[in-house]
């Protein structure tokens, strides 16, 4: 049996749209915790998330750049996990049916783009050592 070695990058990009991928709460960078939520973001019953228009837009940009097939169709599905910055104890993902796929830059082949919410972000008051 011969084995090829496989080297996979997963790279995240923060888009510089006005508001969170699904609802409409402004993005601040640097803001004070937990000022930008509402009932979607915190995942309360009964709240829908409605995808950011500008993010989508974006995103498909970087799909065409990568020469990427574009998908007649995608959709969003809930990721569930637990994580201590996962509130909501899911993530909101296009994992399973991407944006698109195939691409390329240079000759690093590009599997698959799609979008998915970011999870909060833990922050830690005190000396760290």
């Amino acid at each position: 049996m011969r084995l090829v070695p496989t080297i996979g990058l997963e790279i995240h990009v923060q888009l510089q749209t006005r508001t969170k991928m699904f609802c409409g709460c402004e993005l601040e960078f640097g803001a004070e915790p937990n000022v930008h939520t509402c009932p979607v973001c915190l995942g309360h019953p009964g709240t829908l998330p409605v995808p950011n228009e500008q993010a989508i837009e974006y995103a498909i940009r970087i799909a065409v750049a990568l020469g990427c097939e574009i998908a007649p169709r995608s959709g969003f599905h809930r990721k569930n996990y637990f994580y201590p910055d996962l509130p909501k104890g899911y993530q909101i993902s296009q994992f399973d049916v991407p944006l698109a796929t195939d691409g390329r830059l240079a000759d690093v082949r590009i599997h698959r783009v799609h979008l998915e919410e970011d999870a909060a972000k833990l922050s830690h008051v005190g000396d760290t050592g």
